[in-house]
């Protein structure tokens, strides 16, 4: 009989649980019930358009910085100016060198004629005599 006692007041303990239960739920249904959700999205597009706008001058900016890097792109040298005016630096010395070595050569050319005039007017050539051929 005891235990028989023992599960009546559980059950009654679980019957006074679920009631209290029912009540709030029902209380939370009628708050639901009450309250009204608006059908409206003006403040969903009003957030959504801030974000446009926002995107947008983002957009503007990254455009205007690619824009920017493209004209320093474009205007930028492929070699250094220091560098390219040692190579025209060199290249002039080079031409200058060449310029005086070919001359020196066709002075020296000059020479040699005016010498071979000379001494083939001092020296006569016998016909029978190959030495200076």
């Amino acid at each position: 009989m005891k235990k028989l006692d023992e599960i009546m007041e559980l059950m009654a303990d679980e019957m006074a649980d679920f009631k209290s239960s029912l009540e709030r739920l029902e209380n939370l249904s009628n708050k639901l019930q009450k309250t009204s959700v608006p059908l409206s999205t003006e403040v969903l597009e009003n957030h959504l358009n801030s974000f446009l706008k926002i995107q947008q001058q983002k957009e503007n900016i990254r455009t205007g910085n690619l824009e920017l890097i493209h004209l320093k792109l474009e205007r930028a040298y492929i070699l250094p100016k220091s560098l390219a005016r040692l190579l025209l630096s060199v290249l002039l010395v080079l031409l200058i060198s060449l310029s005086y070595l070919t001359y020196k050569v066709i002075e020296s050319q000059n020479m040699n004629q005016k010498l071979y005039r000379q001494l083939s007017k001092e020296v006569p050539i016998h016909k029978g005599d190959n030495t200076l051929e």
